[in-house]
């Protein structure tokens, strides 16, 4: 899910066609002319590890090594730009900074920044490079005796005679023979292999500012504004004048790729068997064709094809679109007979309904059906509210939700996105498949939930962003919704048999369980906010992981796997690597601050001695001096590694790499990878992200493993907001008591930094 940098990709990258994608042909279908270019500015693989050999040596440590001197150090290292660059023998820090204007006082083609015209390919890293990070990501999650195991697995990986340097050599020629070579690797790994119902495990919820409708015309209307800016929106991508996005930092200007901002309208996850495949539109319209454009409209589970554009009448006006919804609105609640919960098959375990999906297929006008839904810009949920049941179940002196919608606080509002609340509720009024689903309820509250394989969230958060204040800011009188002489849109008819018929009701049992045993809750932190954060030369998003890590350690006495999402849309179809927050600085930091403080701390509202433990006299082992240089060392590892991935040499990739060649090339999984330490490093019981927005909205995900939390946060100038995540039948996590958690990290931190 991240989401602190925008990307873009070139034009060359897009099939001419509409076309059903897999996963293992996404990258070269996305991207098709560029791999001479790019590979022109590759780097050498003995100059990276030299460079990065001289970075570790000279960026941890304590004392004057600061966090400031880390990114100093590391500026101007981009693995793309070291071809036929020999640092000198002296000087080296200098040689570093002067790689860029080097480097492209020799380049073809540049843009108005002195960038290439062409996004580089993502790197091989080093495969000694990759090993030694390995080993530091494993120091603080694993044993002593697990990790001198797999110090002599690796050893022997790496020799000359090992199946490592034949891997890594592998992966070298994949490079230079595709656009992305870990592109489809990663795809399959992290969406379309996974067998896992999509609602909770896969598809975020996001949240806005809810709306004050007074009648349906009200919901109509906003309907209506939301899906005329997403057709202008698509008309701008169309005519290539999306704007290049570019970094903010570390290469200030350096283009970034743009792919998954045209894959979020009119594109569709479909299930298979073994692996899930992706419907990706074209990315221009057709010469001399006026091409329909239509959305999928949901009401009390009936669905309705609404044509927002179409050749023998143009583009609908705002007008004329809130008539249609408004004629949905009207009729979904008047059709006799209850109407089938398709949609509740798309909720479910995902080999499950690839079967089922094929039974629907025997029927001609079902085929039809679905492939509205695909082909569709977005999927338009009008959903009823859910009951008070879903609230937040906080602790003792927790902020109050900011958002409110009658009774139902910001907690609810998230269940309400994430998954509809249940088959009884707005559960089958979905297609979770679809990567765009809005959600407008009629007590208005309103959100999103995506599919996450297409793209990460900032695409989607901007887009979002874009329509809402641009509705926000030309508020119209309401005028009620005149008359219109347009044909009512389409109600999709489902034709199903006995079989399937028995199939929601499993299919409702399933999700309805699922539903029960997500345990989430929307925290406001109001002690301060980014700006008490950058007061303290950190970087805001360093500064809440290792919060994280401290909260996780008060709570269970430990570190934990822990995956944050990092860019890496500097490369040509980059999507995201993993940022591993629990380091062994961040371990000697997180021991140090609790001094001797037991794990598993109840929560606040969960016990009677407050008052005794208020009264107890309270000693410091550490110094703050001490405390503040541990704290200095964790924040210029996370640092470092930070810009190690959005540089294109984190491990994950580089490893995931390694583990899919391993089978490639011999038919079966090295040692490496079934190995005690790697299954844990797999492991992630803290799934993080930053999903920064600009209106005060959030998004929020389920964990990724049963015995897990998931938790987002957006920084705010004087908040944090965080969506935190766990489940009920694991009896050794709770949402609550995690946030409970993080709120006394963060004021500890504060106490610590503060002066």
């Amino acid at each position: 899910l991240d989401h602190r940098e925008s990307e873009r990709e070139g034009d060359s990258c897009f099939p001419a066609n509409s076309v059903f994608v897999d996963a293992t042909n996404v990258a070269s279908n996305e991207a098709n002319s560029s791999s001479s270019a790019a590979g022109g500015a590759s780097g050498s693989s003995a100059e990276s590890a030299a460079l990065f050999s001289k970075l570790r040596s000279f960026s941890i440590g304590s004392g004057p090594n600061s966090p400031q001197r880390v990114v100093s150090n590391l500026r101007g290292f981009l693995s793309h730009r070291l071809s036929n660059i020999t640092p000198s023998d002296t000087g080296w820090k200098d040689s570093i900074l002067s790689i860029p204007k080097k480097w492209l006082s020799t380049a073809e083609s540049v843009d108005e920044f002195g960038f290439p015209d062409t996004l580089p390919k993502i790197p091989v890293p080093p495969l000694e490079q990759t090993m030694a990070d390995y080993v530091l990501a494993l120091e603080p999650i694993t044993t002593p005796a697990q990790l001198e195991r797999t110090k002599a697995i690796i050893k022997q990986f790496v020799s000359p005679q090992g199946l490592g340097p034949r891997l890594h050599q592998y992966l070298v020629d994949k490079r230079e023979a595709e656009d992305n070579w870990a592109y489809y690797y990663w795809l399959n790994d992290m969406y379309m292999n996974v067998r896992l119902p999509l609602p909770i495990n896969s598809n975020p919820g996001t949240v806005f500012p809810p709306r004050h409708f007074r009648t349906v015309h009200d919901v109509a209307h906003f309907a209506a504004r939301l899906l005329d800016g997403l057709v202008e929106h698509k008309e701008m991508l169309e005519s290539g004048q999306l704007p290049q996005e570019r970094a903010a930092s570390r290469e200030k200007n350096q283009p970034l790729c743009m792919a998954q901002y045209y894959r979020l309208l009119g594109s569709c996850r479909r299930p298979g068997v073994e692996r899930d495949s992706q419907y990706l539109p074209s990315r221009q319209k057709p010469i001399d064709s006026d091409e329909d454009r239509h959305v999928v409209v949901i009401c009390r589970n009936q669905m309705y094809c609404v044509v927002l554009q179409a050749s023998d009448r143009g583009k609908l006006t705002e007008s004329e679109i809130a008539s249609q919804i408004l004629y949905v609105l009207s009729d979904a609640p008047c059709l006799p007979g209850k109407p089938l919960p398709v949609g509740l098959l798309t909720a479910e375990p995902r080999s499950q309904w690839a079967v089922d999906r094929e039974a629907l297929q025997t029927d001609e006008r079902n085929q039809r059906n679905l492939e509205l839904i695909e082909t569709a810009l977005v999927v338009l949920c009008l959903d009823e509210p859910l009951n008070t049941n879903f609230n937040a179940r906080g602790f003792s002196g927790a902020t109050p939700s900011v958002h409110t919608a009658g009774d139902r606080d910001e907690t609810n509002m998230a269940h309400e996105m994430l998954h509809g609340g249940g088959s009884e509720f707005n559960s089958a009024n979905r297609w979770f498949d679809k990567t765009m689903q809005l959600i407008i309820c009629t007590d208005g509250s309103w959100g999103l939930c995506y599919e996450h394989s297409t793209s990460e969230g900032i695409a989607v958060v901007q887009l979002l962003e874009k329509v809402y204040k641009k509705i926000e800011e030309h508020p119209q009188e309401d005028n009620g919704v005149p008359q219109h002489h347009l044909p009512p849109p389409e109600r999709l008819e489902w034709h199903v048999n006995d079989k399937l018929q028995q199939r929601f009701v499993q299919a409702a049992k399933s999700v309805d369980r699922a539903i029960d045993n997500l345990d989430f809750y929307v925290y406001r932190y109001k002690g301060y906010g980014k700006n008490f954060v950058k007061s303290c030369q950190v970087s805001p998003d360093v500064y809440i992981q290792l919060a994280l890590q401290l909260a996780y350690f008060k709570l269970y006495g430990h570190l934990v796997a822990t995956y944050e999402s990092a860019s890496t849309r500097r490369f040509l179809l980059g999507r995201v690597d993993c940022i591993r927050a629990a380091s062994t600085e961040a371990l000697e930091w997180a021991k140090a601050m609790c001094q001797g403080e037991g794990a598993n701390v109840p929560l606040e509202s969960d016990r009677e001695e407050d008052e005794e433990d208020a009264r107890k006299v309270k000693f410091s082992i550490y110094s703050k001096d001490h405390l503040r240089e541990l704290f200095r060392c964790a924040v210029a590892r996370q640092t470092e590694v930070m810009v190690k991935n959005i540089l294109g040499h984190g491990i994950d990739i580089p490893l995931l790499g390694l583990r899919e060649a391993s089978v490639e090339v011999t038919g079966e999984l090295h040692e490496l990878f079934t190995d005690e330490s790697y299954k844990i490093s797999q492991c992630f019981l803290l799934s993080t992200s930053q999903v920064a927005f600009t209106t005060d909205s959030f998004m929020g995900y389920g964990p990724v493993t049963p015995r897990g939390y998931g938790c987002s946060y957006n920084p705010h100038p004087d908040q944090i907001v965080f969506c935190v995540s766990a489940f009920y039948d694991c009896e050794d996590t709770s949402a609550s008591r995690y946030a409970k958690s993080l709120q006394d990290s963060l004021d500890i931190m504060r106490d610590l930094l503060q002066n």
